[in-house]
């Protein structure tokens, strides 16, 4: 049977849940029947990874994260360049991720190849308001454009699919929700030792931990973290606050917790290669997001059994049960959010009940296994095999038969 080609387009292999599903995709889709290729701008933490671990990787040289008009031209030039990439590949699909590589990747597939089916997925909704008016108008246009290039759009959390609908984005457009995942069984060294991991960190035996895994980016909002610990901390001392990470806004997290008086107490180690560990150290997971899909640590952090309080956007609440599993609070409410954080470190019977609740929780949804099977079935619809050697697009009968809906009509 011939096999599916399916092209992937990324933004950049930053660490983060976008790139982290889309390699495991790549990597645990059935080789029998699909071939995975992909496609990244240069100069992301993972490519090194990427590099040694995948088979059919490319780098669009051109392909830059940031949305400014400087980059225009870089713009132009990346569209061109993958569509070269399209037409020496030929593939039956072409998947974009992020925001930057989903809008130039369908435009660059409507322009060079329009054979192939065109999905794009939505792993959270990368513009806030909190950016301003201008700017959040900008980006609801472009993707409003974008969606009417697309055969069809994934979410993953009811919430952004809601949001999106709301917005008029992708009216009329086949959409699905397909959960990112993750392995729920969490794997720690075999003479793993607590104290010694504390140790290593320069974290007193007796301090608990408030652990953050996210990058140092605006939507990611590290500097309410800050504010949140100092509020902690002047009134609770034998805590240790730590975010890992990178990016633009970390050395601003630094120069605060300074200025605070805390820079101690306020560990931002970079990015490690540890996280487990670092969850099973933590007696709070917290996430003070502004906008979230839905957070693979945050699910790691499940998967540990850490309680959490977040802020209460997008998919979070999907995979947080308020009250049970630990506390979602107002955006940009900081008081509240450090109020939250002290409860559960001063009442170890109220995170034992959490821990116990989140271990009841049937998290299958949001299992690696689930999300590649959504993904194969929904790649077979679009490229239904008829007979070895050959393949049909039936765009309009394969859609039908997938009984698509499109985003906000009602089952």
């Amino acid at each position: 049977m011939a096999k599916t080609k399916i092209l992937y387009f990324i933004t950049a292999l930053d660490q983060g849940g976008a790139q982290n599903s889309v390699l495991t995709t790549i990597k645990r889709l059935d080789k029998r029947e699909f071939e995975a290729h992909l496609a990244a701008g240069p100069g992301g933490r993972l490519d090194g990874k990427a590099k040694r671990e995948l088979k059919n990787l490319y780098f669009i040289s051109a392909l830059r994260h940031d949305v400014r008009p400087r980059y225009f031209l870089h713009d132009a030039v990346a569209v061109v360049q993958m569509g070269w990439l399209m037409r020496r590949l030929r593939p039956d699909i072409i998947h974009t991720n992020a925001p930057k590589a989903g809008v130039l990747g369908r435009l660059a597939a409507r322009i060079f190849w329009r054979k192939a089916k065109v999905v794009h997925t939505f792993h959270g909704l990368g513009f806030a308001k909190e950016h301003g008016e201008k700017h959040f108008n900008f980006f609801v246009k472009t993707e409003k454009f974008c969606a009417k290039l697309t055969d069809v759009l994934v979410f993953v959390s009811k919430k952004n699919a809601q949001e999106a609908a709301q917005l008029g984005i992708g009216a009329g457009v086949h959409s699905e929700i397909i959960r990112a995942g993750i392995d729920f069984e969490r794997k720690l060294p075999a003479k793993f030792d607590p104290g010694a991991k504390k140790a290593s960190l320069k974290i007193p035996r007796p301090s608990r931990v408030v652990l953050a895994i996210a990058n140092f980016k605006p939507l990611k909002n590290p500097i309410h973290f800050v504010l949140a610990a100092y509020k902690v901390l002047s009134q609770i001392k034998n805590v240790c606050f730590i975010y890992t990470g990178e990016g633009p806004l970390k050395t601003a997290a630094a120069n605060l917790a300074k200025h605070l008086g805390i820079e101690k107490q306020v560990l931002l180690p970079g990015w490690r290669g540890d996280t487990d560990e670092l969850l099973a150290i933590a007696d709070v997971y917290a996430s003070t997001s502004l906008r979230e899909g839905v957070p693979m640590s945050l699910l790691e952090a499940q998967a540990h059994r850490v309680p959490c309080v977040c802020y209460d956007v997008d998919g979070i609440s999907e995979v947080l049960t308020n009250n049970r599993t630990g506390f979602l609070v107002k955006v940009n409410d900081i008081t509240a959010l450090a109020e939250k954080i002290k409860t559960l470190l001063r009442n170890n019977g109220l995170r034992e009940r959490f821990k116990q609740n989140i271990a009841r929780r049937d998290f299958g949804e949001f299992t690696v296994s689930v999300m590649i099977r959504r993904q194969e079935q929904l790649y077979r619809s679009l490229v239904p095999q008829k007979r070895p050697g050959r393949r049909f697009f039936h765009r309009r009968k394969a859609l039908a038969r997938r009984k698509f809906r499109p985003l906000g009509e009602k089952k």
